[in-house]
């Protein structure tokens, strides 16, 4: 509810109008529902109590709305956790809010959650995105840049808490050698690599093939983890497996089933002779371990690659059981993500088509698959170049 007064007015008590020239103020009294408190919010510099009514009408209707009271004075901390539950969430993919979630939490509050929305600056913010720029790829700072500027633009835009966003437009330093930051493994390694997946002696279930026919039709298909966890034997049709899904498995909450990251994502990805055969004799064996492990069930979704219980395999176990892979192979240790790029970067340089690249990747074009794999498409067009030069010479 909103009050209403003429602050520092000087005239006698008896005068029926200002004359003054005293400024009008409003008051509004609140509840803070989130803090469970009452709150009061003033501002003063009208010339007429009419309109203060009007700007006190529709700063009561701000707060009813939005439930952001302060006027910038809000923590960002505050802030951002209100626009990721009640804004983001129920509007976006459970995996988008995945990603912002754990970008807010792990890349943003770290440095700002104890400053208000008002005080962030533009130097400060920049200095802030060339620390990161030093620590994470050129997609991945964009990507957190990407979160936060969104954020803000809401608190300017949406819930005029806010005049302006300071972060706008701000600079993102190029990376150089982008090919270093681009991790796979040669042939010679993923032939290594894919030797030691097999079970070793003394193992739990030494009978199971499941992380070495995992890993390698990651290697040779280009599926994202999500995507191969995700997997039904319903999904494999003659030579073909059917992308239509995507395991998320988010940290300490329950796993749940997803679309995968794009349109281009839904796709068939067609299998070689070999790796048909190796799924073929997963699927045997894994009915076998099935039987021969006491407690080692079957999944009730038919699942192709699943735990003891029979329910979806783990995403961080299976990094760690790839970490420890690369370390008995003598590899370098990466993530499974690896083996997508692996499977990339030899599709491209046995001569593969990138548009045939791009679209068994799943990616949403061509030119994302260009830009990631820029120091391969630059070898291909340079041997390309060579044969049309060897070529005219002859």
């Amino acid at each position: 509810m909103a009050s209403f007064r003429l602050r520092n007015c000087t005239c006698p008590p008896d005068r029926k109008r200002c004359t003054c020239g005293a400024k009008w103020e409003y008051r509004i009294r609140y509840l803070d529902r989130k803090a469970g408190k009452y709150r009061e919010k003033s501002k003063s510099g009208f010339d007429t109590k009419k309109a203060a009514q009007l700007a006190a009408a529709e700063e009561e209707l701000a707060i009813e709305r939005n439930g952001f009271a302060e006027n910038g004075n809000e923590t960002i901390k505050t802030y951002l956790e209100d626009w990721l539950e009640i804004y983001k969430k129920p509007n976006v993919k459970p995996i988008t809010y995945s990603v912002q979630e754990r970008n807010v939490r792990l890349n943003i509050l770290p440095q700002w959650e104890n400053y208000r929305l008002k005080d962030i600056t533009r130097s400060e913010y920049q200095k802030w995105i060339n620390e990161l720029s030093k620590k994470y790829s050129e997609g991945t700072v964009r990507r957190i840049h990407s979160i936060f500027s969104s954020a803000i633009n809401d608190a300017v835009h949406e819930f005029q808490i806010l005049r302006d966003n300071p972060i706008q437009k701000i600079k993102i330093p190029k990376q150089q050698n982008n090919e270093s930051k681009l991790h796979y493994y040669t042939k010679d390694q993923l032939d290594v690599l894919l030797e030691a997946c097999k079970p070793v002696k003394n193992t739990k279930y030494k009978h199971s093939i499941q992380y070495y026919t995992l890993f390698s039709l990651l290697a040779r298909t280009g599926l994202r983890i999500g995507e191969a966890l995700a997997l039904t034997w319903d999904d494999l049709a003659d030579d073909r497996i059917s992308v239509s899904k995507t395991l998320v498995y988010p940290l300490n909450s329950t796993p749940y089933l997803s679309t995968p990251k794009s349109k281009a994502s839904v796709r068939q990805v067609k299998l070689d002779a070999v790796t048909l055969m190796m799924l073929k004799k997963h699927r045997v064996n894994q009915k076998e371990v099935i039987l021969r492990y006491p407690g080692y069930t079957a999944s009730a979704d038919n699942l192709m690659f699943h735990q003891q219980d029979g329910r979806w395999l783990r995403t961080n176990v299976v990094r760690e059981y790839f970490k420890e892979v690369c370390k008995r192979a003598g590899v370098p240790v990466l993530s499974p993500h690896a083996l997508r790029h692996t499977h990339a970067v030899h599709l491209l340089e046995s001569g593969a088509n990138i548009k045939y690249v791009s679209e068994r990747l799943g990616h949403a074009s061509v030119k994302i698959t260009a830009d990631t794999y820029l120091h391969v498409t630059k070898k291909i067009e340079q041997d390309a170049l060579d044969l049309y030069t060897a070529y005219i010479a002859d």
